[in-house]
């Protein structure tokens, strides 16, 4: 006998198990349709002070792919139906629906380790169902293994939830990455009085992750489709800030950090990297002229960043300017062009007068921070994103 088609995958339900009168097929179907949002702090805590944290479920968990990812998190949601169907495989005879939400955030475990948050809910069912169930029995592919038991999720009330956690390790070595991705199958049955009906098993994908030991003291993980980016505020980086951005909108010839034209990180030695500054700032018939009358404590700051392939340019092919505060505002609007103004397009480096302090907190902790917090390795590109 042809299954029911259009309500998952279906099998017909025994005699004497005690489904409603009528039932004669019994549905399951795993559905990717638009989810609901996740409920109020069942994943995970909600974005602190106010300012909305990209990585959290209030922002993943109500999002279509790819929106329901980021770098460093992802949730994956599937729309749950357990239905009744009558002898002409058309008549519903009863009906329960729910969702199942699972939200991992990466960067929160090192040593390339991870956990899921799992949600089952019950958002509606029908009299005659007393209750339902879904297990969700966890893989993960590549060089990774799941480290927990299955969820086993039995609901009977309208609203219920059951929550669990999945537990995931990498065993990437030691200078090494590895692409894993996580694996779901559900087992889903109707429970009726004694013997539950039989089940159906549906399987899924989740994201693909890079696990990599080539950032920081400690293997981690991330989410690689998303590209990575260095975010620095002007509120904390003033004129180093106003720099970056005026060379994004004035140098438009060459890879300044634009999601469009992103730089490419480049793993060096602090040797390497003072070189490389050298070269902008130091070296050359064009040295950069510091000037503590212009800039308190002044000093050379370089972009693109000396650890980017993108740095280590030749000074003379740089264009200096000025940045200035006005009114108690850092704005590109009021930078002074000093030289090489009139060949900005074309040219493929800013020097600027910044304070020291500024110089080395953006270009060194900032950068160095986002590096390791969005694991960015050697030829990876990056967006420097410029933020109030």
């Amino acid at each position: 006998m042809t299954p029911p088609q259009g309500h998952g995958t279906c099998k017909p339900v025994p005699s004497g198990k005690g489904a409603p009168k009528d039932a004669a097929w019994a549905c399951y179907e795993v559905s990717s349709g638009p989810p609901a949002p996740a409920p109020a702090g069942a994943l995970a805590p909600a974005p602190r002070d106010g300012d909305p944290d990209p990585n959290s479920p209030e922002s993943l968990c109500d999002k279509q792919p790819p929106g329901n990812s980021t770098r460093l998190a992802y949730c994956v949601t599937r729309g749950l139906r357990w239905t009744y169907l009558g002898p002409d495989q058309k008549t519903v005879i009863g009906s329960a629906e729910g969702e199942l939400g699972i939200y991992s955030k990466l960067k929160s475990v090192p040593q390339a380790n991870w956990k899921e948050s799992v949600v089952a809910t019950l958002h509606s069912k029908t009299p005659n169902i007393p209750a339902v169930e879904m297990d969700l029995l966890p893989i993960c592919t590549g060089q990774c293994s799941v480290t927990s038991a299955p969820l086993v999720a039995k609901l009977e009330k309208v609203d219920a939830s059951v929550g669990g956690s999945i537990n995931y390790s990498s065993s990437v070595g030691p200078g090494a990455e590895a692409l894993v991705q996580p694996q779901y199958h559900a087992a889903m049955r109707l429970l009726v009085p004694g013997t539950p009906l039989p089940s159906v098993n549906t399987d899924w994908a989740g994201p693909q992750i890079r696990c990599d030991d080539k950032v920081g003291p400690w293997p981690g993980c991330v989410i690689p489709e998303h590209m990575a980016n260095v975010t620095i505020r002007k509120s904390l980086y003033r004129a180093a800030a106003v720099s970056y951005e005026w060379a994004q909108k004035n140098l438009t010839t060459f890879s300044m950090g634009t999601e469009s034209k992103p730089l490419h990180y480049k793993k060096t030695t602090e040797k390497e990297k003072d070189d490389r500054r050298d070269l902008t700032c130091n070296l050359g018939p064009d040295k950069f002229v510091r000037d503590n009358s212009l800039v308190p404590d002044d000093s050379c700051d370089e972009f693109p960043f000396a650890a980017s392939q993108e740095g280590g340019n030749m000074g003379s092919l740089c264009v200096d300017i000025l940045p200035q505060q006005v009114g108690g505002v850092w704005d590109v609007k009021d930078i002074k062009v000093l030289r090489n103004g009139a060949n900005a397009a074309n040219a493929p480096c800013v020097r600027s007068h910044v304070t020291r302090a500024d110089n080395e907190a953006a270009g060194s902790n900032e950068f160095g921070a986002a590096v390791r917090s969005d694991r960015i390795i050697d030829g990876e590109p990056f967006q420097v994103i410029i933020a109030p």
